[in-house]
């Protein structure tokens, strides 16, 4: 008889409600879209109705096609680094500060001269930063005084949900570890950082492993859903968690590349990596290094509907043509990716785009494969750091960059890594929700499912002597970001 994983991945733009059955294949998925609030340049929110709405209708949808009384489990994935403060019935006092909200600089500069930026790293496995949810919530504390005096806890998009399927308050290891405030060698808050601010810890919700099961669907949540009452409800993990779950990164090493409008490349590590920002990993007793780059994929968009006035797939087969057209190198020619600033491996707001290295010879084609080899020497800075820690030299390729297979063979070429392409390349965030649900209720053994759930279909191999080119022109790429960062900062 089969049972199901009901699994939600609660992303910027909207929720995807899917199901897979006990042998871990998908059965059954919908999106339900919901709108942000982007103003003052930088400021970004979320009502967080809108995801209980999505969940709700998400829900209904995808449990229509099944035996509603054989769900097993609900489990989530959910956006990170925000701030939602709620009061103590959970009623949302004000929107959620998501993740691409930066208008607490000043107290980024605060927590730094309270702590320094070594502390900070060292206890949390990230830089200081407004990305980061503490920074909101002291933004909150003294812009809005009076939320801030109502605050019962402060939760994450996943764990506001589970709150209103459960009513208790949790939060997950890995959630917890992109807050800025969280000891990833405790798994505990950290009392230095708080202390150091002045924040209550008792704001923050109790933290607990990805897989544990924190309660069931009470009647009213169960009318508004449909998930039955009594439904073990697991807490599960952030997206960038699941997301390395979904890539198959279970154990030890594992690196893989998630192409998408932003892009990065982890792996699994029993140990911090200096100078990467480390997260506490889904799987328990695991660290999750990951280096993320703000224009992957958004820049080759940018390029599409910029220069070839289109932005859908017959654009990029154009724009693959004409790259293919150039020789590995692209004639000299080098695209600087930062096209929104950049996160790793420079970490440089200011940081800006350039096509540096033309000449009387360098045609269309030349710009074309530049941009992608740009995109891929820039998250090779960060792999080479990540690959000396262990002894893969496979590399899973997910996200929807990955359906381009033109984009495959550059990268292949430039990390000198064959590349595993798995079955599913864009459904990785929903199921790895799904994997922590199934071994958090057990009915998956454990966490070797995702080789059943997701499997590897193709393996692409590097040409060496290429790769012999690329490793000199990632050294230069990188010279030339360092000859250009003086001039980086806006007129």
């Amino acid at each position: 008889m089969n049972q199901y994983i009901l699994a939600h991945d609660l992303g910027t733009t909207g929720n995807k409600a899917t199901l897979f059955d006990e042998k871990g294949k998908l059965v059954a998925s919908y999106v339900s879209p919901y709108a942000m609030h982007v103003f003052n340049q930088n400021w970004a929110e979320q009502d967080p109705a809108c995801w209980w709405d999505a969940v709700c209708l998400s829900s209904e949808k995808v449990l229509a096609t099944i035996d509603r009384k054989k769900v097993a489990a609900v489990s989530f994935s959910g956006q990170m680094m925000a701030c939602l403060c709620v009061d103590e019935q959970g009623k949302p006092l004000y929107n959620s500060l998501i993740y691409c909200d930066q208008r607490s600089t000043k107290q980024e500069k605060e927590f730094i001269d309270a702590l320094g930026f070594e502390k900070i790293y060292t206890i949390t496995g990230h830089r200081p930063s407004s990305s980061y949810s503490l920074t909101k919530l002291m933004w909150i504390r003294e812009n809005l005084p009076e939320v801030y005096k109502k605050t019962h806890k402060v939760l994450q998009a996943k764990d506001y949900v589970n709150f209103l399927l459960t009513g208790k308050f949790y939060t997950d290891h890995n959630d917890a570890s992109g807050t800025n405030a969280f000891d990833i060698a405790t798994n505990r808050w950290s009392d230095e950082i708080l202390n150091g601010v002045g924040i209550p810890k008792s704001l923050f919700p109790e933290a607990v492993p990805s897989t544990t099961c924190i309660g069931s669907v009470h009647r009213k949540a169960s009318q508004a859903t449909g998930i039955p009452e009594g439904t073990p409800v697991i807490i599960g993990a952030g997206d960038g968690g699941c997301s390395s779950l979904g890539a198959g990164s279970v154990s030890l090493g594992k690196p893989y590349c998630y192409l998408g409008s932003s892009s990065w490349v982890s792996m699994a590590s029993e140990n911090p990596i200096a100078g990467i920002e480390i997260w506490a990993h889904p799987v328990e007793g695991l660290l999750q290094p990951c280096s993320t780059m703000q224009t992957g994929g958004g820049s080759l968009s940018w390029f599409a509907k910029t220069f070839l006035h289109a932005t859908d797939d017959k654009a990029f087969e154009s724009m693959n043509t004409l790259a293919a057209a150039s020789k590995p190198g692209a004639n000299g020619l080098y695209f600087l990716p930062y096209l929104l600033g950049e996160r790793a491996p420079w970490w440089n707001t200011q940081a800006q785009g350039a096509f540096v290295g033309m000449n009387i010879n360098t045609n269309f084609s030349d710009y074309c494969r530049a941009l992608f080899e740009g995109v891929a020497m820039n998250l090779d800075l960060s792999l080479r750091v990540m690959l000396e820690e262990v002894p893969d030299r496979e590399v899973n390729l997910i996200g929807g960059g990955a359906l381009n297979v033109y984009f495959r063979k550059i990268l292949s070429d430039v990390y000198g890594c064959d590349m595993l392409i798995p079955q599913f390349l864009t459904e990785a965030t929903s199921m790895g929700a799904a994997l922590l649900g199934g071994v958090g209720c057990s009915l998956y053994k454990d966490f070797s499912m995702i080789e059943r759930m997701n499997p590897t279909l193709e393996t692409i191999q590097p040409d060496m002597g290429v790769h012999a080119l690329y490793q000199k022109k990632v050294e230069r790429f990188a010279a030339l970001y360092k000859s250009l960062e003086p001039w980086f900062p806006a007129e």
